[in-house]
């Protein structure tokens, strides 16, 4: 069932009564140019009802009171495609675990940031772990085409800025990192080294996944058919991926924290657990309903509409320009 969660509910009941007793005013007086107006009724419409952020059920969120900022880094690159998570991709494995960190840290304020030929910061810090979840759910290995060379310390310089503002935001909650990957390194040259970020994290994990055998991996395309083939490898047949724990522990001696090697059936929670309740207690038995927003959708018609508008406009235009005078033409 649909809910909706307006942001200024108040604000947006006026300002959409009163644009929408426009369009019905000038629908009924303006009789010349009704299709027009019964498009700008429904762009009215169509923007209210996504200002109400409607959102269906996502799950349930356990309710806590841990005071800390959580900075989860995931890899996207072509390589957690691979297949030796089980049968499943390891960012099968990564999502999971994400899930798990957003449901041990619940009430912190945890953001997402991912990174594969370059890093961007998916959900700034914020305490609603279902929105973490969502957008976590969501991610997809960095298309195959637009790939330039994977770095692993790609999100360096994002995680120390996130880490540099939020510390002069709130310099009494402890920042938590987790390094989700599987420390496949494809840029020409070496990553860049974490030890300046070290002083600014005081806890967390480098989670690895993969195996020495390594897995095919599907190409991410943005064709269908595209996504059912295997990456080649240019020596020939398919190429296959291995997980590089030498690199991992690296970056978790850099950063000062512990290396986990992540396995199927290997439950996350035991290591996340401790981890959580030095900062406060996670009661995992009380839930709140997590939220899947759905506002993007009426997006779609809303850019459409639009787009006949600015076509309506553009005609208008060139009608004007028609019939006016030369010299009232410059």
């Amino acid at each position: 069932m649909l809910s909706f969660h307006p942001t200024l509910p108040i604000v947006v009941i006026v300002v959409g009564a009163l644009a929408l007793a426009l369009c019905i005013w000038q629908l009924v007086t303006v009789r010349g140019r009704r299709v027009a107006w019964i498009r700008r009724t429904l762009l009215v419409l169509l923007a209210v009802a996504m200002a109400f952020r409607p959102a269906l059920p996502g799950g349930e969120v356990p309710t806590a009171s841990i005071q800390a900022r959580v900075f989860v880094m995931v890899d996207t690159s072509q390589s957690v495609a691979a297949e030796d998570w089980g049968d499943e991709p390891r960012l099968k494995g990564m999502q999971e675990d994400v899930v798990e960190i957003a449901r041990s840290f619940a009430g912190a304020d945890i953001s997402v940031i991912s990174f594969d030929s370059q890093a961007s910061l998916r959900v700034p810090l914020t305490d609603d772990g279902s929105a973490v979840i969502e957008m976590v759910r969501a991610l997809r290995p960095e298309i195959a085409q637009q790939s330039r060379g994977t770095s692993i310390a790609a999100a360096h310089d994002l995680l120390r800025t996130e880490l540099e503002r939020s510390e002069a935001e709130d310099p009494a909650s402890p920042a938590i990192v987790f390094y989700l990957g599987d420390g496949e390194h494809t840029a020409e040259d070496e990553p860049q080294a974490f030890d300046d970020v070290a002083g600014l994290v005081d806890r967390g994990l480098v989670l690895g996944y993969g195996t020495e055998q390594g897995g095919r991996m599907r190409v991410s395309s943005f064709d269908a058919a595209e996504r059912e083939q295997y990456v080649q490898d240019p020596a020939g047949g398919d190429a296959v991926s291995r997980i590089d724990e030498g690199r991992l522990r690296g970056i978790a001696d850099q950063l000062g924290i512990s290396y986990l090697h992540r396995a199927p059936g290997v439950p996350v929670t035991d290591a996340l657990g401790p981890m959580a309740a030095l900062d406060g207690e996670a009661n995992l038995d009380r839930t709140e309903e997590a939220r899947l927003e759905v506002a993007w959708v009426l997006g779609i018609p809303i850019a459409l509409l639009l787009a006949a508008e600015g076509f309506s406009l553009a005609r208008s235009l060139r009608s004007t320009r028609g019939i006016l005078p030369k010299g009232a033409q410059r």
